[in-house]
């Protein structure tokens, strides 16, 4: 045999020999922590305050106590002039001094530094949506909103419990937010919930149904079809990827701060 074949089987045979050992290398993500700003201002209602945590790192439980961060300085500017300091209350929940009632149309800023970091949102809060009515149709609500300029909708079905203003049940997710098309940004603007599970949908619930409709900031209109395809996410802050669009801005600063109104009819 040739010597140069001999070679080539003997390099041959220490390479299948070898596979039997060969290690799986494992690539391990970078974690990089982040500052997470949390605030839903929804108008007519009482400020509800901004809570700032961090994340934790990837296949660690989540536990508030090691993910709040409670040494912010921030505070909110209203209207461009109206300055109200914030402090920290519990479990990374920042509050103002006083009771703030929120008015639609208002513009609130957010202001922050955390450790060193720079912390900025801004959001409009919109009007409640003006509807005339609300139809049930085969398994799901619908309804014409009159959109107003800055502004997103989206709906969701509530059932009533008889003879009260309790909720004993109420959709999850939205069937979609929407915008008025730019070829008609006044006109009528058709808004649906998602689909009512068959228990609703019998004769005896018919009088306990409701529409919900929520008028956001349009920033959430970017956050919601940038958060993995539409797919339901119960809880923003922690699932979703960098390719999501927050509306808080900063160094290592991801969040929603969103201005938002809500208005319920009942359905028929």
């Amino acid at each position: 045999m040739k010597p140069v074949r001999l070679i080539f089987l003997a390099i041959l045979f220490y390479f299948l020999s070898g596979c039997e050992n060969v290690d799986v290398v494992e690539t391990k993500i970078e974690y990089k922590e982040k500052i997470v700003v949390s605030s839903e201002i929804t108008a007519g209602s009482i400020f509800s305050g901004v809570t700032f945590t961090r994340t934790l790192p990837i296949g660690e439980p989540y536990d508030i106590n090691k993910a709040q961060i409670s040494n912010a300085l921030s505070y909110l500017r209203i209207n461009y002039v109206k300055i109200i300091p914030l402090h920290y209350h519990s479990a990374g929940l920042y509050l103002p001094s006083d009771s703030l009632e929120v008015q639609p149309g208002d513009v609130y800023e957010l202001f922050g530094n955390v450790e060193g970091k720079s912390v900025y949102a801004e959001t409009i809060i919109p009007k409640r949506a003006a509807i005339s009515n609300a139809v049930i149709e085969t398994n799901y609500i619908h309804t014409s909103v009159t959109p107003l300029e800055g502004e997103a909708y989206g709906a969701k079905w509530l059932i009533y419990a008889p003879g009260s203003g309790d909720t004993v049940d109420a959709a999850d997710q939205f069937f979609s937010i929407v915008e008025p098309p730019e070829s008609n940004p006044t006109g009528p603007m058709a808004v649906r919930t998602s689909v009512i599970p068959d228990l609703y949908l019998s004769p005896a619930y018919l009088d306990r149904t409701y529409m919900e409709i929520y008028s956001f900031d349009k920033a959430y209109l970017k956050y919601y079809n940038s958060r993995g395809n539409q797919q339901v996410i119960n809880n923003t802050f922690i699932q979703g990827g960098a390719s999501v669009v927050w509306n808080v801005f900063g160094d290592d600063v991801i969040g929603l701060f969103i201005g938002m109104a809500k208005s319920k009819i009942k359905a028929n």
